[in-house]
């Protein structure tokens, strides 16, 4: 009985180690959007960031397609404590208005960016009606939900966290599972960049290669016009530079750079 009990308390305790290290890395997210005006020529990226992050996480690699001429729209969106609802008509609006005037229109989304990526082109793409419609890039994105939100989906933590941490799960209630494939019949190029290096804390959480966060299989799309796996962690393939000089690459060729 004794062995039991000190057992359960250890996995709660590795548990609520594991959910703060992840939350640490998160940070905090604010409301707003970037204001753009657009040139004819003009080319935007819509960059959406992660779970619990703001617009301001995402600036290093907002610079690095900024060098590369094109003009960034910052996604920049509550995630904790509200449903998948609430989250996709704020990212709607949101991008609803930054791309309003845009010539061409790109999107590149970090983790739980690439889902409300997804979502948005499943279900607004008309809205875009008066854009060229560009490429869209995936970075470390749980498509099919992540190994370890199953393992953290019985703490109270992540329940008080609400729907849109919740829906990170794998399986039929995964927010992944549950968005269509991207229609890339229609001319659409779908570039996924998934992250190998892994983190002591959450490595036995996972069967294969993983970031520390979401695993390399659930980052992969059937439907991917092209992948590429680079040895960065979950929160560091936003500041990468490899990581950032596939993502324009990708936006100007539909291809990545493979040696």
């Amino acid at each position: 009985m004794c062995k039991k009990l000190a057992k359960k308390v250890t996995a709660t305790i590795v548990k609520g180690m594991i959910l703060c290290a992840v939350l640490h890395l998160m940070g905090c997210a604010n409301s707003k959007t970037d204001v753009l005006i657009y040139e004819p020529d003009d080319e935007l990226v819509v960059l959406a960031h992660g779970l619990g992050r703001s617009g301001w996480a995402m600036w290093r690699l907002a610079q690095r397609l900024e060098d590369a001429q094109y003009k960034v729209c910052r996604l920049d969106y509550a995630t904790f404590g509200v449903s998948v609802a609430e989250a996709l008509a704020e990212t709607r609006k949101q991008i609803d208005d930054c791309t309003a005037q845009a010539p061409k229109v790109h999107f590149v989304g970090h983790s739980l960016g690439g889902l409300v990526i997804r979502a948005y082109l499943q279900n607004n793409q008309q809205n875009l009606k008066k854009a060229r419609m560009g490429q869209v890039v995936l970075i470390g994105t749980p498509n099919k939900g992540s190994e370890l939100a199953d393992y953290l989906s019985d703490s109270w933590l992540m329940n008080a966290a609400g729907g849109i941490t919740r829906a990170l799960v794998t399986g039929d209630n995964s927010l992944g599972n549950k968005l269509d494939a991207l229609d890339v019949n229609s001319g659409l190029k779908l570039g996924v960049i998934a992250g190998t290096k892994p983190l002591a804390l959450t490595r036995g959480r996972f069967n294969g290669p993983n970031d520390g966060l979401v695993s390399v299989a659930s980052a992969r799309l059937s439907n991917m016009s092209d992948f590429i796996a680079i040895e960065v962690s979950h929160s560091q393939l936003r500041y990468n530079a490899e990581v950032a000089e596939q993502t324009v690459r990708f936006l100007q060729t539909a291809h990545f750079k493979h040696e």
